[in-house]
């Protein structure tokens, strides 16, 4: 197995493993470790059917049904989102500007995700590139002063805020927003498996538990902008057949809008389900 970094921050494409066939248990411990030190990992040329991609998915963790956001899943797949702007039943796509601001997936729920799998299958000519940031790299270049007022505060995370809300059916968001009420998370989190601490704030968060929306908005700003300087980002230039793995309890991702939005584009996703976290918080002022 071949792991070649793809970028300075984070970033790497595994070579010399069949992930579409029998892949043994040190093939996945080796993927596991190389994950945990780039936190994204790519790999090309994958064909495959979505049963192939669950399985795969499974070797790492539990997968979520999707259940916060039951009307994106692929049919007869509770385990795999479909991610595309092709028109569903003669309507547009609810999925079709998923991933605009900086986030990490399933932060508006008590389950964050752990990490997630996307496949490309269909994509344009050119453009919808993703971008990738390094949550551990952002908060260890945080000052000792600020680590510590970090370390005390909950990041809330409201769905009000997710991309293409706005653009989605009215009643399918009256549903999403009373299944994913606004839920506070640890500002900095300890990875579940590898130890290492990461900050834990991004566009969909609303505030900090405890301050106003009016106190929190620079923090907020000044943490992300720190954490996606282009020094600390990996951007990711899609091909068909492409498999983008990236561990969203040290990562957030942005997806570009930057193609022709009359060509297909489609993506299908595994979510590796997170730990129970957080507490739901009533709305800031």
């Amino acid at each position: 197995m071949e792991v070649l970094p793809l970028a300075h921050a984070l970033g790497a494409e595994i070579r010399g493993v069949d992930i579409t066939g029998a892949v043994t248990d040190a093939e996945i411990d080796a993927i596991r470790e190389a994950w945990h030190r780039a936190h994204v990992i790519v790999f090309r040329d994958v064909e495959w059917a979505p049963d192939q991609h669950i399985a795969f998915s499974r070797r790492f963790r539990g997968l979520d049904d999707h259940a916060a956001t039951p009307h994106d899943t692929l049919e007869g797949y509770p385990e795999l989102l479909e991610i595309t702007n092709i028109p569903k039943n003669g309507q547009p796509s609810q999925t079709r500007n998923t991933g605009r601001n900086w986030h990490s997936d399933y932060s508006y729920t008590n389950r964050p995700a752990a990490a997630s799998m996307l496949y490309c299958v269909t994509k344009p000519p050119v453009g919808g590139d993703t971008m990738f940031c390094n949550m551990v790299r952002a908060y260890e270049g945080l000052s000792d002063k600020l680590k510590g007022i970090v370390a005390d505060l909950q990041s809330v995370y409201d769905f009000s805020l997710v991309s293409g809300v706005g653009k989605r059916d009215p009643e399918k968001i009256k549903e999403l927003l009373k299944i994913n009420p606004p839920i506070a998370h640890p500002c900095v989190r300890e990875h579940d498996e590898s130890g290492v601490k990461a900050l834990y704030v991004s566009e969909r968060t609303s505030h900090f538990d405890g301050m106003t929306r009016e106190e929190s908005e620079p923090l907020i700003k000044f943490l992300c902008a720190h954490a996606t300087r282009p020094e600390n980002v990996y951007r990711h230039q899609w091909h068909v057949g492409d498999l983008v793995c990236w561990d969203n309890r040290t990562t957030m991702h942005l997806a570009l809008g930057d193609f022709d939005e009359s060509q297909p584009r489609r993506m299908l996703r595994t979510t590796l389900r997170g730990e129970l976290s957080g507490f739901v918080v009533p709305p800031a002022a």
